[in-house]
C-alpha cells in the first residue's frame, strides 16, 4: 500500500469515527444531561410536607412536595438538578422550615414518581406547571421566591423572568448547557447537534426581580467563571457570593442558607424572623 493510501484510509477511518460519535452525541445525548431517580418520594412521618399533584399542559403528572411558611414568610419554588431526589434533600428542608419559610419542591418529569420523560422543553412547562399550581393554591406573587439548583437554575431564570415573582436565587447555576457542551467537546457543532441547550445568558436579562447567586470556589461540575458571567448579563440587582473550598454539592452544609439566602431575603421580608421566631422548629 502506497503512502497516499495509507493517508487515504487514515483519514477515512478518522472521519467514519468522528462521524459515528456525532451521531450517538446526537442520539444519545439525554442520557448525558438527566440522570432520574425514579423511586417514590415518601414523606416521613412528623414532617409538615403534603404530597401534591401538578398537571402540565401536555398531560404529565408530577409530584410535588409543599410546606407552609409562617405568616410574614416566603415560599421557596424549588427546582432540582440533574440527579437529585425530593426524598434527599431533608437536611434543605429542615432549614427551610426552621427559619419559617414555606416551600413547593417539584419533581421533574420522569423523576420521584412524576410521569414522562425529561427533556428541555419538558422541564421549562414543569417548572410554569408548578408555578401555576402554587398560585392556586393561594401564594401571592410577591411571596414566591424562586431557587434553581444546578439543571434546575435554567428553567428558574426562566420562570422569574416570564412570571411576576419577588426574588430569584440561583445555587451553582450555568450560563447555558451549549456553552458547557462546546466548551467540553470544541471538535463538534454543537448548537447543530444539541436540542436541550439551556440558554440561561438569553433569559437572564429580563428578570426584573433581585436575584441571589451562591456557587462554590471549586465546583469540579459548573465552574465557578459560569455565574460570574451570568451575573454580568443580570439587569436586575445582583448579589453573588463564592463560598471558598466549596464544590457542586457542598454549599448547602457550608452555611447556604445562614450566610446567603436568610441574610438576601431579611431586607425584603422584614416580618419574617428567618430563624429566631418560637414558632420555628426542625422537622
Amino acid at each position: 500500500m502506497s503512502l497516499r493510501q495509507s493517508f487515504f484510509w487514515l483519514f477515512a477511518v478518522l472521519a467514519g469515527a468522528y462521524v459515528v460519535f456525532g451521531l450517538a452525541l446526537f442520539l444519545f445525548q439525554d442520557s448525558f444531561i438527566y440522570f432520574p431517580d425514579r423511586a417514590p418520594a415518601v414523606i416521613k412521618d412528623g414532617w409538615p410536607i403534603e404530597e401534591v399533584l401538578v398537571q402540565t399542559d401536555d398531560h404529565e403528572t408530577l409530584v410535588a412536595w409543599h410546606m407552609d411558611p409562617q405568616p410574614g414568610c416566603p415560599t421557596m419554588l424549588m427546582f432540582h438538578g440533574n440527579g437529585s431526589h425530593l426524598a434527599k434533600a431533608e437536611w434543605q428542608y429542615s432549614r427551610i422550615h426552621e427559619a419559617g419559610a414555606g416551600m413547593f419542591a417539584l419533581s421533574w418529569r420522569g423523576y420521584a414518581g412524576s410521569t414522562g420523560s425529561p427533556s428541555e422543553k419538558g422541564l421549562f412547562r414543569d417548572a410554569q406547571a408548578g408555578y401555576e399550581t402554587l398560585i392556586r393554591l393561594g401564594v401571592e406573587p410577591s411571596d414566591i421566591v424562586v431557587h434553581g439548583f444546578s439543571l434546575g437554575s435554567g428553567p428558574a431564570i426562566k420562570i422569574a423572568a416570564e412570571n411576576d415573582v419577588r426574588a430569584l436565587i440561583l445555587e451553582a447555576p450555568y450560563y447555558s448547557a451549549l456553552r458547557r457542551a462546546q466548551e467540553q467537546i470544541p471538535f463538534y457543532p454543537m448548537s447543530l447537534l444539541l436540542r436541550n441547550q439551556y440558554r440561561s445568558d438569553q433569559f437572564i436579562p429580563h428578570v426584573d426581580e433581585p436575584i441571589l447567586i451562591a456557587h462554590g470556589s471549586t465546583d469540579s461540575v459548573i465552574p465557578v467563571r459560569d455565574s460570574e458571567a451570568l451575573a454580568q448579563l443580570a439587569t436586575a440587582p445582583v448579589q453573588r457570593i463564592v463560598f471558598e473550598g466549596s464544590e457542586h454539592t457542598t454549599l448547602v452544609r457550608d452555611g447556604l442558607y445562614e450566610d446567603a439566602i436568610w441574610p438576601f431575603l431579611k431586607p425584603i421580608y422584614t416580618d419574617c424572623a428567618f430563624g429566631t421566631s418560637a414558632e420555628a422548629t426542625a422537622l
